[in-house]
């Protein structure tokens, strides 16, 4: 839980987000209609959601002229850990025993590879909703698996950003994967887009529905899969990126860890008289692209991934953002570990050649981490 008057980082990051509120409400950003094919606008105030992928490809390149100024964009003071200091996924939270779901020893209710799957999520979950579900080619009933959860962006579906996401790639067996498919909502001010609601401090994105759906699917999934509980993980990009980190908070109880990829600035987390405060301990790996070029009114280069990051930071009660350790992938401090945090807690500022797409490296990072717990 977060104290708002603990320290002057978090102080300071409470007042930002006291400032957010609303601020969705300008709209704009990028949509598509279908991959590879965009509409772009801007905006003066918040992003719409976000977008899905501009392209198939991670290589989508940028004309900004920005270097990669690391994830530590608004420090100086910098890179002063060494690695026997940092937190890791293995040692903080990994090795406990599987929490078995009620489903494990059932035959699958659907063959391996793809699959569309609709369930009922309720009146408060929008009713009947769709999910693509990819099990395993050797799926077990009797094992335990993973269950990640691949939130799609703007205008795409479950099924379409499981090709771009590319975790199945850096698979070993172990895993169930779910891409939910978004409902097509007019949102005041956006219009009408396939999109996310992202709790009740988000508008003009503002609704539970799309929490209780996930809650129902993390049901569903218990209930006929061979599930280990304590070990759910969300990702996404974009708007996909948002609702993963917004499950990873108010859902924080059900998901283990997150790595979510050029989401929006957390303006989700601002809340009357403070900033929220987030359920469970979700270890979060935040992933932002230096040179994003959907969200065009940042103050500087990665100040959204920035805010996110400091959201966390708050949350884990880390030792500061000077307190970190490299990870080592990409160039120099561009993915870090933060020190004496309450559970792992990462952030990448990734390369400007990338722009709002995934880094080339998220695919088997995010497996990897998730692999680590």
């Amino acid at each position: 839980m977060i104290d708002i008057a603990r320290s002057p980082l978090i102080a300071s990051f409470a007042a930002l987000l006291l400032g957010l509120a609303g601020c969705g409400d300008d709209g704009g950003g990028t949509t598509e209609a279908s991959p590879g094919t965009t509409d772009e606008a801007t905006s003066s105030g918040t992003e719409v959601g976000s977008s899905a992928p501009t392209s198939g490809s991670p290589e989508a390149t940028t004309t900004s002229e920005t270097g990669n100024e690391g994830p530590t964009s608004t420090s100086e003071d910098v890179g002063t850990t060494t690695a026997a200091t940092t937190t890791s996924g293995t040692d903080s939270t990994g090795g406990d025993e599987p929490a078995l779901s009620p489903g494990c020893g059932q035959p699958p209710l659907h063959p391996a590879g793809g699959v569309q799957v609709e369930i009922d999520a309720g009146p408060a979950g929008d009713g009947m909703r769709g999910f693509f579900l990819s099990l395993p080619a050797d799926y077990d009933p009797d094992q335990p698996h993973r269950l990640v959860l691949g939130y799609p962006g703007t205008n795409w579906t479950g099924e379409m950003i499981q090709p771009y996401l590319a975790l199945e790639d850096e698979a070993e067996g172990d895993a169930i994967f779910v891409y939910p498919d978004p409902l097509w909502r007019d949102f005041p001010g956006w219009g009408v887009l396939g999109g996310w609601v992202l709790g009740p401090n988000a508008a003009p994105a503002d609704g539970e529905q799309d929490l209780v759906f996930t809650t129902a699917i993390l049901d569903y999934m218990a209930e006929h899969y061979c599930i280990d509980e304590t070990r759910v993980f969300a990702t996404g990009h974009s708007w996909g990126g948002d609702m993963a980190m917004v499950v990873s908070c108010f859902l924080g109880d059900r998901f283990r860890a997150s790595v979510p990829v050029a989401a929006n600035r957390p303006y989700w987390f601002a809340e009357q008289g403070g900033v929220t405060s987030c359920a469970g301990a979700t270890a979060v790996w935040t992933m932002f692209g230096v040179a994003d070029d959907h969200f065009t009114d940042q103050d500087y280069p990665g100040q959204f991934g920035d805010e996110c990051r400091d959201f966390w930071l708050a949350e884990s009660e880390c030792a500061g953002v000077e307190q970190f350790v490299d990870l080592e992938l990409g160039a120099a401090m561009e993915c870090v570990e933060y020190t004496g945090c309450s559970r792992p807690t990462r952030y990448c500022l990734y390369d400007e050649s990338f722009g709002h797409q995934r880094p080339d490296y998220f695919p088997a990072e995010a497996m990897a981490f998730f692999r680590s717990f």
